[in-house]
């Protein structure tokens, strides 16, 4: 398995074109199983379905006025918003690997991934969702209860008949920010959504910067799966950019 470290690019359409170049080299047997962590810039991504929801052109407009540009996620889940206190992950795989595991197994492999991550910088959390979370999901990670807990990664899944993706955003600080663009799409798009459910490892007491989480995912995957680190080539650079157009609202 390949383990892909690209750091941060300089807009949101480079890095969702990346995302989106991985998945079809993967798919196409181009590249191998690939784990790829990416630092975030600025953005919030909405799913397909969000697009159709009546408030939809005035949460962009919100999310806009906030300085957050809006981008069409290929995955599942509820509308994220991403800055340079938080970064991606991803875990990729040709649909022939997948055969006998399903939605489920992958979740519990992307928050293992997760807690492992998060254990090796001394961060203790756990499996569940909160209440009126941002992109609810049972397998959010988060640090405290349903009721007032505060989500640390959100998980969103994509499949087709060629390839699999699972992974997620996960939030180191910045999280004030965060939660004021997101108050304003949710209520735009008319969803629940309560602002102290968006945390931080920054709020549960870490002072680990972004660059030792990085670290710590990169870490988990070599153990787990003994994926090996390799640079980004050109090709794939240049494709990000014309292949995140695609994401634009």
């Amino acid at each position: 398995m390949d383990l892909l470290l690209p750091g941060r690019f300089e807009d949101a359409v480079a890095a969702y074109g990346y995302v989106r170049t991985i998945f079809d080299q993967v798919a196409a047997g181009e590249r191998p199983a690939t784990v790829s962590i990416t630092p975030s810039t600025r953005h919030v991504g909405v799913t397909r379905r969000d697009t159709f929801r009546p408030g939809f052109a005035k949460a962009v407009r919100a999310a806009n006025d906030e300085g957050y540009p809006v981008l069409v996620r290929s995955s599942g889940g509820g509308a994220t918003a991403a800055d340079r206190g938080t970064f991606g992950f991803s875990i990729i795989r040709p649909a022939e690997e997948e055969i006998g595991r399903g939605i489920p197994e992958r979740y519990d492999e992307a928050a293992a991934l997760v807690l492992g991550a998060f254990s090796r910088v001394g961060l203790a959390a756990e499996v569940g969702e909160v209440r009126d979370e941002f992109c609810p999901g049972d397998h959010s990670v988060r640090v405290g209860g349903w009721e007032r807990g505060m989500k640390l990664c959100g998980i969103a899944q994509r499949v087709t008949r060629r390839a699999t993706s699972v992974g997620g955003i996960v939030l180191v600080e910045g999280e004030r920010d965060l939660a004021r663009v997101l108050e304003k799409v949710y209520g735009a798009l008319g969803l629940p959504f309560r602002p102290g459910s968006v945390g931080s490892a920054r709020r549960a007491g870490s002072e680990a910067p972004v660059e030792a989480f990085l670290e710590a995912f990169a870490a988990e995957a070599e153990w787990r799966y003994g994926a090996a680190r390799v640079p980004l080539d050109e090709e794939t650079t240049a494709l990000a950019r014309e292949n995140g157009t695609a994401h634009l609202v």
